[in-house]
C-alpha cells in the first residue's frame, strides 16, 4: 500500500469514527426531548450559579492576594472573570453528567462497533 493510499484509508477511517461517535452521542439522548432538554439547561444553569459564586469569590480574594500594594484592580478582576468561568462550567458539568454519561456511552458502543468492522474487514475470518 503506497503513501497515499494509506493515508486516504485512515482520513476515511477518522470520519467514519467522528460520524458513529456522534451518532452515538445523539442515541444516547435520544430519552430528553426538546423541551426537556432546555429544562435541563436552564436548570443546571441556576444550579451553577452557587459555584459560580464561589469560585469568582475565590478568584477575586487570590486577584487582590497577588496584586496587593500595586495598582492590580484588571488583574483582580480577571482572577474573579476566571475564577466565575470555571465555577460556571464545573457546576454545569456535575449537575449535567448523568446525560453526559449517557451521550458517552452511546458514542463509544458505536465507535467501537465502528473499530470492530474495520478489522474484521482487515482480518477476514474464513471457516472453511
Amino acid at each position: 500500500m503506497n503513501l497515499d493510499a494509506w493515508l486516504k484509508s485512515g482520513i476515511e477511517y477518522g470520519w467514519d469514527l467522528l460520524r458513529s461517535a456522534l451518532e452515538g452521542a445523539r442515541s444516547g439522548e435520544e430519552h430528553l426531548r426538546e423541551g426537556s432538554r432546555r429544562e435541563l439547561l436552564r436548570r443546571s444553569a441556576v444550579s451553577s450559579l452557587v459555584p459560580t459564586a464561589a469560585a469568582a469569590s475565590l478568584g477575586l480574594a487570590a486577584g487582590y492576594l497577588l496584586s496587593r500594594g500595586k495598582s492590580g484592580h484588571r488583574a483582580t478582576a480577571a482572577f474573579g472573570l476566571a475564577g466565575g468561568l470555571i465555577g460556571f462550567a464545573g457546576g454545569m458539568a456535575w449537575s449535567t453528567r448523568r446525560v453526559t454519561g449517557d451521550m458517552a456511552r452511546g458514542a463509544r458502543k458505536k465507535i467501537d462497533a465502528t473499530r470492530d468492522a474495520r478489522w474484521l474487514a482487515k482480518h477476514p475470518v474464513d471457516y472453511a
